[in-house]
């Protein structure tokens, strides 16, 4: 079986097309909009991210500004700097580049989260938050064009049957919220679930987000399924066993990562427009 490739890098550039055509309506009006990336600790591949959304910004007409703490910053710091940030007029959006440091809890990221107003959350880090996820963003269009790809696959409705595996993770959460509010049949597994080879060789749509790679290998999967990886930075696919084998598939690194930057842009752009 020829397994159909989606090329995140490609879609991104087409996207930044856009995106620059609508910024600079608002930089010839002398809009510029700023968004705040808060790191915190000294993780390779979130320094990474980090600094590529910020070299995108530059290009598309977003000002971006990196606010950098140690390890040791403590929870009520990182509160009180999102609070100033939340009520500063020039501030258009705030992002937490996430994971945090392993010394912060998960009840510390959820107050630190929290900490941000939700009409400056655009990274849709907040339950409440009026965005989505850049990564479910990211998930949404892929299926789309895997929609346009295979034709026995439906964008919204089922028969699809869809597996999320992570689900119980921050952002494999978020994509199984998400995907069961547009009437996927969605069942959610983890590393506890049992007959984990079994459930995912159910999936028309398989997507994980657990961070292990080679979690999902060639023979856990169905034969024409729709694959997206959404492991960070490794990837949870083991690619070379699932090509002829899927009917489509969002690999790592070039799948859903590239998306995931044009669409934090994308939020950041609805919400100035909207102010």
């Amino acid at each position: 079986m020829e397994t159909i490739i989606f090329d995140g890098r490609a879609f991104a550039a087409e996207k930044e097309d856009e995106l620059k055509k609508g910024l600079a309506k608002l930089n010839n009006k002398g809009i510029t909009p700023k968004l705040v990336s808060v790191l915190v600790g000294n993780d390779p591949a979130s320094i990474l991210y980090v600094n590529l959304k910020k070299k995108v910004g530059e290009r598309i007409g977003v000002k971006v500004e990196i606010l950098r703490f140690d390890d040791n910053v403590c929870v009520d710091e990182l509160i009180h700097r999102h609070k100033e940030l939340s009520i500063d007029e020039s501030v258009d959006g705030i992002m937490l580049q996430l994971p945090l440091p392993e010394k912060f809890t998960l009840d510390d990221r959820d107050e630190i989260i929290n900490s941000i107003t939700k009409e400056k959350d655009v990274d849709g880090l907040r339950s409440d938050s009026p965005f989505l996820t850049p990564t479910v963003k990211s998930v949404l269009y892929v299926l789309q064009k895997a929609s346009q790809n295979i034709v026995r696959l439906p964008l919204r409705v089922p028969p699809c049957k869809v597996v999320v595996v992570g689900y119980s993770g921050f952002e494999g959460g978020k994509i199984y919220k998400v995907l069961k509010e547009m009437s996927y049949e969605v069942t959610g597994i983890d590393s506890k679930t049992k007959d984990l080879k079994k459930k995912t060789q159910s999936a028309d749509i398989l997507i994980s987000a657990t961070g292990s790679p080679g979690i999902i290998q060639g023979n856990m999967i169905k034969e024409g399924a729709v694959v997206i990886d959404v492991g960070a930075p490794k990837g949870d696919v083991v690619k070379d066993e699932v090509i002829g084998k899927a009917g489509f598939l969002s690999p790592v690194p070039g799948g859903v990562g590239p998306v995931t930057i044009i669409s934090l842009f994308e939020n950041m752009l609805d919400n100035c427009q909207a102010s």
